[in-house]
């Protein structure tokens, strides 16, 4: 019985010694990585047919057509070998192979074709008809076209291809009108007609042959012109349209003949045109002289004077070219407005009667312009400040950009500010350089608010109007400003004045998922989730975008499992720093990543994150994109190598290598020293003053998104700790019992 009592001891202790024992395995299990974890994707082709298209575009019935297929692999892997399929009126006319085509990659796929009837078919073609590739999309593989339109067999197309009139006909004699007709078709015409008009009456018929292809046929008419004057005279070939043509809209010719006793030039001045509505005192400016020969001979050349409210200047002459008749020219020349309001200028065609013309009286021109000085607008054009959520205490960047909407470079300025509520008034001046047309230029001034509340800032461009202006009634500029009470991180939204409160709160942010920045300081944010599993890389895309952030990407090297990152834009400066970031300030944010250190920089390596900042921005303030820097908070302002990525119509993209998550800004940095180090000692240590939790997450290999992590062999440790006393007892009773 002693034997089998303590058999049932030693039983008794193994078994209590098991349930300490299980759990290392079901720990073991959790740590493999399952497809529910969502880190499993699956990369497949996608075939689309991105152009269609075939050549001739306008074939004939009977020629070949060759059609035409892109295809693209828009998928993610390379396809395999398919099936392209061309269709016509949705009936199949051909088929060609597509050979493996690598991801983002194209083919050309040619097929020709030829149809023998006359007729407009729709063109189409599907790629992998037989749905041998497995794609990501398989419902994206058919394209359509359009039509063809396959023409009749070849036409004629009868022209007047010349009208021959005779040259300065008079009245009382014979002239000779020549007309040619020519078929300049594909296939051979028909007999038709040809008719002569003049001044829109019928004169003569002719029948015209059958011509062949490129051949012409000639007609005569003989015309005894009665009176003088202008005479249209026109030839249409077809008339009646007996012959089916390519082309019915060009059977007919129209040419005019002056026919006059005597043929001598007539040169008139038609108009004067400035190149602007109104000219500028001692200012260049360019005319138009528009001088038309409406006689009936040829001008020679010929020079005209000018004159400015009756007096000729010193220039030289303008001269005029030689004109056929009818023809008009258009001459340039520039003369120099010498008083404001209205000029008078006049222009006199051959002044000294060098050439005989018709008419002798209608040679001169006169013009008046208005001519007005040209000034410069000045205007505020933006008021910004920085930080842009100012406190009490907070030395203020006031920048105003101003910009001269006039037409002339405006001189040097000074411009005069007014800040005005919260019992404060303060006034001064801010001197701006000269500022040519449509630019801008830019002044600063500094300002320490002293109490909280609304103030007006009010700016005024060349407030004593030392400068004349196009407009001086847009100088003004005012924006209200909310001074916001100067905290502390010890006492933002608590009333605990216990130092280490402060210490406490700001630690428990650090790296937190659940951030504790107080939300009247956070503008914007976005979150996203992810499996970090060590030894896997981790990338969160925040697809919102909401915010400057665009990415976050890194290789973890500890587990998390589930771990949300946050992004909080912020409205000022964060509450776990100690001083505003150097530079010119874009934009200051947090960036969390989980609640169990995952953002620590012994928690992860190669850690890079991607941000955008706005052209405006970077325009308005004149910033160099080469000095666009990301900064970290860890004890002090750290510059964190920065590289520029690219850009689009809005944004210009970054991407920086960063230790760690916590507090950042996004600044125009040009080597300023980061600020005094606070009374902290860095994230880390942040962290280990989390009231013991801190510590737990930096001594664990594998923390559990849970908030507690599985200690198997810890429990097993206590159970042995437990039971060794025990059967030490048991053993020591059955020794003294045995002596007894």
């Amino acid at each position: 019985m002693k034997i089998s009592f303590f058999h049932y001891l030693i039983y008794l202790l193994i078994i209590m010694l098991i349930p300490g024992i299980m759990p290392v395995t079901v720990a073991a299990a959790e740590d493999i990585p399952s497809e529910d974890d969502g880190n499993i994707t699956i990369l497949l082709p996608d075939l689309v047919i991105e152009d269609l298209f075939w050549n001739p575009v306008n074939p004939e019935t009977g020629e070949q057509v060759t059609i035409t297929a892109t295809v693209k692999n828009q998928g993610d892997a390379t396809s395999g070998t398919t099936n392209l399929v061309f269709y016509s009126n949705g009936s199949q006319i051909g088929e060609s192979s597509v050979p493996e085509i690598e991801a983002g990659n194209s083919e050309q796929i040619s097929f020709s074709w030829i149809s023998e009837t006359e007729s407009t078919v729709e063109i189409s073609a599907k790629v992998d008809e037989k749905d041998s590739v497995e794609e990501s999309n398989e419902d994206n593989n058919v394209k359509t076209a359009g039509f063809i339109t396959f023409k009749k067999n070849r036409f004629p197309d009868l022209i007047i291809d010349t009208l021959e009139l005779p040259e300065n006909p008079s009245p009382g004699k014979h002239q000779n009108i020549w007309i040619s007709v020519k078929n300049q078709g594909t296939s051979a015409s028909q007999k038709t007609t040809l008719t002569l008009y003049i001044n829109g009456s019928a004169v003569n018929y002719w029948n015209v042959p059958r011509l062949s292809r490129e051949e012409s046929n000639y007609a005569l008419y003989t015309w005894f012109p009665i009176e003088e004057g202008s005479v249209d005279i026109k030839a249409v070939v077809d008339e009646g349209y007996l012959v089916d043509e390519s082309n019915e809209e060009n059977n007919e010719k129209t040419s005019t003949v002056t026919v006059a006793k005597e043929f001598i030039p007539d040169l008139i001045i038609e108009d004067i045109v400035p190149e602007s509505a109104e000219g500028e005192l001692g200012k260049t400016l360019n005319l138009t002289l528009k001088v038309k020969n409406r006689g009936t001979y040829p001008s020679e050349e010929v020079r005209a004077k000018y004159y400015i409210n009756g007096t000729a200047p010193t220039q030289d002459d303008i001269q005029i070219p030689a004109l056929s008749r009818g023809e008009g020219a258009d001459v340039i020349f520039s003369l120099v407005p010498d008083r404001e309001g209205q000029m008078e200028v006049r222009v006199i065609i051959d002044s000294g009667s060098d050439v005989h013309e018709s008419n002798e009286d209608n040679n001169q021109f006169t013009k008046i312009i208005n001519v007005k000085t040209i000034l410069p607008d000045l205007i505020v054009e933006s008021l910004s400040l920085n930080p842009e959520a100012p406190r009490v205490g907070d030395d203020i960047n006031f920048t105003i950009s101003i910009k001269n909407n006039g037409l002339r470079d405006s001189a040097s300025s000074e411009l005069k500010y007014y800040i005005n509520g919260n019992n404060v008034t303060q006034t001064g001046k801010v001197s701006m350089p000269a500022t040519a047309v449509g630019e801008t230029t830019k002044g600063t001034l500094h300002w320490v608010p002293e109490a909280e509340g609304n103030i007006n800032v009010r700016m005024v461009a060349d407030d004593g109007n030392a400068i004349r202006e196009e407009d001086e009634t847009n100088n003004e500029l005012t924006r209200t400003v909310s001074i916001s009470k100067q905290t502390t991180p010890g006492n933002e939204g608590s009333s605990d004045s216990n130092s280490g409160s402060s210490s406490s709160r700001k630690s428990s942010s650090m790296g937190s998922g659940v951030s504790k920045e107080p939300a009247k300081n956070v503008e914007v944010k976005e979150l996203d989730t992810r499996n970090i599993m060590s030894g896997y890389h981790v990338k969160y895309d925040f697809a919102k975008n909401v915010t400057c952030i665009t990415y976050i990407e890194f290789d973890p090297m500890k587990t998390f499992k589930k771990t949300t990152a946050t992004v909080e834009v912020l409205k000022g400066k964060s509450i776990f720093v100690k001083k505003q970031p150097p530079g010119r300030i874009y934009r200051q944010l947090n960036i969390w990543l989980g609640n169990k250190g995952a953002g620590l920089p012994a928690s992860l390596k190669n850690s890079y994150t991607g941000f955008k900042v706005e052209k405006e921005w970077i325009k308005n303030n004149s910033v160099d994109e080469s000095n666009i820097t990301l900064l970290w908070y860890d004890s002090k302002w750290q510059p964190l190598s920065t590289k520029k990525t690219g850009e689009d119509k809005n944004y210009v993209y970054f991407r920086a290598k960063t230790p760690g998550y916590s507090s950042f800004a996004i600044s125009e940095y040009t080597g300023e020293e980061g600020t005094v180090e606070g009374d902290e000692d860095g994230i880390q240590e942040t962290l280990r003053s989390w009231n013991g939790e801190g510590k737990a997450i930096l001594n664990s290999s594998a923390e559990r998104e849970g908030g507690t992590g599985k200690k198997p062999m810890g429990m097993a440790k206590i159970l042995l700790a437990i039971s060794l006393p025990l059967f030490m007892i048991i053993a020591e009773y059955f020794v003294l019992k045995k002596k007894i």
